[in-house]
């Protein structure tokens, strides 16, 4: 991934265009630890990592449903249920996937999603390393309408 992370405002257009519902993005404070994320793993072409993404559990579960057409209370029922259904798991990699179009710079190496981790699937060390590092890193309240709200975090390579 190239240094510039994009904007919140590409983030916001891209989510909006993706799930054809307004979110809204504000900055937020790096979070501290964060019970259940998902995590999306971006890699260069060369297998180094690129990039991490980390959403809160409850903006994962609403992010997948909502671009799967399913209603809010779905979403909830995956919070009560403590993880994501296969088809959530399935709407939340579509969308990470369509998010390393973000990461694509023009001129900049190749970057594709490597792997995800379903919020309360174990997460390898060094992703949760770059997760918690400051620095170059992008931290955003997501909330998507008709829906909650929570944290996002883009964390780009070293």
């Amino acid at each position: 991934m190239a240094d510039t992370l994009p904007a919140p405002k590409e983030i916001r257009d891209l989510l909006t265009d993706l799930i054809g519902k307004d979110v809204s993005v504000q900055l937020a404070d790096p979070p501290g630890k964060v019970d259940k994320p998902a995590v999306a793993v971006f890699v260069h072409d060369d297998m180094s990592i690129a990039g991490v993404i980390g959403m809160e559990f409850p903006l994962a579960a609403d992010l997948a449903a909502a671009v799967g057409l399913i209603p809010p209370g779905g979403a909830q029922a995956a919070l009560e249920d403590g993880e994501l259904s296969p088809m959530l798991t399935d709407n939340l990699a579509e969308i990470c996937n369509v998010l390393t179009g973000l990461l694509n710079r023009d001129g900049g190496p190749h970057v594709k999603l490597s792997s995800i981790h379903a919020p309360g699937e174990e997460v390898p060390g060094d992703v949760l390393g770059y997760l918690q590092a400051l620095g170059n890193r992008l931290d955003l309240d997501v909330a998507v309408t008709g829906y909650s709200h929570g944290l996002f975090s883009l964390v780009g390579g070293r």
